[in-house]
């Protein structure tokens, strides 16, 4: 072979091999490709680089007494169903004014951030709202029309349309979960699940809330259109009695045009503190400053913006049966994002204690709903076994530990929030307090009425 030839071959060959190398490099690439592209939702790599559906994830549990080892299989959360709620509201109030559905709108808003984030336990949630503008008849058809529905349970910013539903609502085995808790059957009926203080601590805190700042005589002044607003003289006889405070108690109209009667009354009596249960907080305080008095004042239920516009210059503290719509501190941190999707505001006074009432009954039935065992949308029944397993539940710190498995039928006892928030304004500012008048700057729960609760009917105090 010439040694021309033998070049020729060494070349030919050594181009063979360059085509080689650079095919199987072609290759590693495109495998390496393939081998970055991500598997498809539910699929894994496996050892060869393929994808292969994922097993079901285990877990080991040792028994104490054997140390065997069981493995049972994790299931994914599979959706179960959406739960109707219902909410039941007036946008008239008992003085005839029109008011924002706060309700609606945050119990929209909760079901809206529950649903997006994947809902709770497998279920996703569904509004059923009612507009009932304070009429008994008009409420009592709305149930009806929830039961229809299929709502499992119901909360509500209008506590005076309760009463006349609470033997429908034992016929149609349909909760009521918190809401606004000024009716004394949060206290003592099977069908009433409190969220925040019943109506006995509650009322019991507005008298605390007059000891600890330094009052001596405590006035109850309360509407006398509304039979919720007379329950709450016995409750707060009781408390001054007990509390050592000199007591006192007028009924007047919410909507009267002048108070001035009423001011010289209570300043005649020597008293200091005046609480003003359902009367135009504003005509008050304008109606006693002209007669040159000036107590410390507090409005029943209510702390916002717009009392501290009624109330400028005059001192104000309270209590709620709850945590106030102007506390904005880390426990309540969700809320506000919620409320924030609202049409109403903290800045302003459109919100009020509505929107945390129904705030924080959406929260509890999220608690009770987190504890179904069933696999499908639960019944009423179903529903209400698991709030009687609802213990020590404090909803993140929102509230005052609640325990609803005393409440279970056959106990004879009531789940009674002994709890309530005590509240006052300084530099033009809502706080809460404590039991000492001092400033706190975290949710604080005062507690300790020394009322005990049943279930056997309305409470002695009521």
């Amino acid at each position: 072979m010439t040694k021309i030839a033998r070049g020729r071959i060494r070349r030919g060959l050594a181009i063979l091999l360059t085509l080689g190398l650079l095919t199987t490099l072609a290759g590693t690439s495109t495998a390496s490709a393939a081998t970055r592209k991500a598997c498809k939702k539910g699929f894994a790599r496996n050892k060869a680089r393929k994808c292969v559906r994922k097993k079901a994830a285990t877990t080991k549990k040792t028994t104490a007494k054997s140390g065997a080892t069981t493995t049972t299989a994790k299931t994914a959360n599979a959706n179960k169903g959406t739960i109707k709620l219902g909410v039941i509201e007036s946008q008239i109030n008992s003085r005839g004014q029109a008011q924002a559905p706060e309700g609606k709108q945050m119990g929209q808003a909760w079901i809206d951030a529950v649903n997006a984030a994947g809902g709770i336990n497998g279920y996703k949630f569904e509004l059923v709202y009612k507009n009932v503008n304070g009429d008994p008849a008009r409420a009592l058809n709305a149930l009806k029309e929830l039961d229809k529905a299929g709502v499992i349970a119901f909360t509500q910013t209008d506590a005076s349309v309760l009463p006349p539903l609470r033997d429908e609502m034992t016929k149609l085995n349909l909760p009521v979960i918190g809401g606004q808790p000024y009716t004394n059957e949060f206290d003592w009926h099977p069908m009433f699940f409190q969220v925040q203080a019943g109506t006995g601590a509650g009322t019991y805190g507005q008298v605390a809330a007059a000891r600890d700042v330094g009052a001596k005589h405590f006035l109850n002044a309360y509407c006398a259109e509304v039979a919720a607003c007379a329950t709450s003289v016995g409750k707060t006889k009781y408390a001054a009695d007990r509390e050592g405070l000199k007591f006192s108690s007028q009924g007047a109209s919410a909507v009267a045009p002048d108070y001035t009667a009423l001011c010289l009354s209570a300043k005649n009596d020597g008293v200091d503190f005046f609480q003003s249960n359902g009367l135009n907080f504003a005509n008050v305080i304008r109606d006693c400053s002209r007669q040159n008095y000036h107590p410390t004042y507090a409005q029943g239920g209510a702390a916002n913006q717009a009392v501290i516009d009624a109330a400028k210059g005059e001192n104000v503290a309270g209590n709620l049966f709850e945590f106030g719509i102007f506390y904005n501190g880390p426990e309540v941190q969700r809320f506000r994002q919620a409320l924030a999707h609202t049409d109403q505001k903290v800045e302003d006074g459109t919100a009020t204690q509505s929107s945390v009432q129904v705030w924080l009954a959406m929260e509890m039935i999220g608690a009770i709903t987190k504890r179904l065992t069933t696999t499908g949308v639960p019944t009423r029944q179903q529903f209400i076994d698991t709030i009687y397993t609802i213990h020590h539940e404090d909803l993140g710190g929102q509230i005052a530990p609640q325990d609803y498995s005393v409440q279970r039928p056959g106990t004879g006892k009531h789940a009674a929030s002994d709890c309530w928030t005590e509240h006052i304004v300084k530099d033009g500012k809502l706080y809460h307090m404590d039991t000492h008048g001092q400033i706190v700057t975290k949710l604080t729960f005062i507690c300790g009425t020394g009322a005990v609760y049943t279930s056997t009917g309305p409470p002695a105090l009521g």
